[in-house]
């Protein structure tokens, strides 16, 4: 028989868990369901074999566990038509950055089990980062079930509550991150004569391979970029201009700054 997964708020993370799984878990017996309040929005999910359903209630009832991937600011209205039509066991995972354990079991009530997650949108090509923690209802095993399960999707770990809001500055909004400096790379190509899209192809190989070969060497990140700096050579005059900037600092600065909205988010 088999079990159901379901995920309210198919916007930009939702589809990306409810992608990623459409493309990974075939054949091992789930089954997988959504809502959007836009219903258009379901179509590109629906071209997946992702069941579209008309409402929270819907989803609710149906699911084995129940993704909610909406606004912090709609969890409340959220949760509260949901929770009428839960399963009895079943499993609810919250990516709502700032919306506490806490405030689930308030409005779920004792008969599910809630859950946190802070995912990345990367998810969508099956090299997410997840971060879970879980209220002290969930046991051991199931906590194990949601791991492998999400490991499909990329990497998984176990991070008490207090950890979620700096772990969302670094790793849940890194993807902008990166992207932003992949644009300033292009805009770079650009600048000195390739066209876009010449310039596009190049960054994204660039980054690519920088993450394969730091995941295959043990070096820090400072050695490998020493390692492609040669002596009075134009690296090292490159890499002399983000000194002088400060880059380091203004990245450390910008998750800072990320932390900081989270936390008032949270308050």
């Amino acid at each position: 028989m088999s079990r159901i997964i379901g995920c309210i708020g198919c916007g930009n993370m939702g589809s990306a868990i409810l992608g990623g799984f459409a493309k990974t878990l075939s054949g091992e017996n789930w089954r997988l369901c959504g809502y959007n309040r836009t219903p258009a929005r379901m179509e590109p999910l629906t071209d997946l074999g992702i069941q579209a359903l008309p409402s929270i209630g819907d989803v609710a009832k149906t699911s084995d566990i129940i993704i909610f991937a909406v606004k912090p600011y709609q969890m409340d209205d959220v949760l509260r038509a949901a929770a009428p039509s839960l399963k009895p066991g079943a499993i609810a995972i919250s990516i709502a950055a700032g919306y506490s354990l806490a405030q689930m079991e308030e409005l779920l009530g004792p008969s599910c089990m809630s859950c946190r997650c802070m995912p990345t949108t990367t998810a969508l090509v099956q090299k997410g980062v997840f971060a879970f923690c879980f209220a002290q209802s969930v046991q051991n095993n199931v906590k194990s079930q949601l791991l492998d399960l999400f490991g499909h999707l990329g990497l998984c770990m176990e991070l008490g509550e207090a950890a979620f809001t700096n772990f969302s500055a670094l790793v849940g909004a890194g993807p902008a991150y990166v992207f932003a400096v992949m644009h300033a790379l292009q805009q770079a190509g650009v600048t000195m004569g390739f066209t876009r899209a010449q310039s596009r192809q190049m960054i994204i190989e660039l980054f690519a391979g920088s993450a394969a070969l730091a995941q295959a060497q043990q070096k820090t990140f400072m050695e490998l970029r020493d390692d492609v700096c040669s002596p009075g050579g134009l690296t090292i005059a490159g890499i002399n201009v983000f000194d002088r900037a400060g880059l380091t600092g203004i990245v450390v600065d910008a998750v800072e700054a990320a932390a900081r909205r989270g936390r008032e988010m949270e308050s």
